[in-house]
């Protein structure tokens, strides 16, 4: 009784973890923003603009672009968001790739 118990938690419990997975699924970008494959790029460029440091954040940026570390997003692209937080999706082009760039929920989220 006890091993059908445990059993039945068991798989209640994964039940309730995959509920919780959120997978990956399409996305429109509704916003023209760029997106980083590390997220403390992308996060040190949004410092930057909340600084005020608009030499900085282009130097960045600029230089972010051109190694590929970076890139821009157009409106109407279609992508795959791999992952997820509080102000950033990890978004992968739906033309391919194999590494997400992270880039503000803003780029998806339109005027919500």
């Amino acid at each position: 009784m006890k091993k059908t118990a445990l059993a039945r938690a068991s798989a209640l419990a994964l039940v309730l973890l995959g509920a919780g997975y959120d997978a990956a699924h399409a996305e429109t970008i509704t916003k023209n923003r760029f997106g980083c494959h590390a997220q403390e790029v992308t996060e040190r460029l949004f410092q930057l603009v909340q600084a005020g440091d608009e030499g900085g954040f282009g130097q960045l940026l600029r230089a972010s672009l051109a190694s590929g570390e970076c890139r821009n997003w157009k409106t109407g692209e279609e992508v795959t968001m791999q992952n997820r937080t509080m102000g950033y999706a990890c978004l992968l082009p739906k033309e391919g790739g194999s590494k997400c760039y992270w880039t503000p929920l803003s780029a998806i989220e339109g005027d919500k």
